[in-house]
């Protein structure tokens, strides 16, 4: 009987954190995408979210 061939994982997903893994394949899941393409969207969205707060002019408080 032939081994089962076990999930490979794509490439990019397998050098984040596992949480980050986990979370891009639910979103991946979720929005029909493949967790690559949600990966990418992820830290294109946390990249966005450090500039916008930094880059902006100063709050008052």
């Amino acid at each position: 009987m032939a081994k089962k061939k076990s999930k490979q994982e794509p490439s990019s997903i397998s050098a984040v954190s596992s949480a980050e893994a986990y979370e891009a394949t639910y979103f991946a899941r979720k929005c029909g995408l493949t967790p690559d393409e949600a990966l990418k969207i992820m830290r294109e969205a946390q990249g966005w979210a450090g500039t916008t707060t930094s880059s902006g002019a100063k709050r008052k408080n």
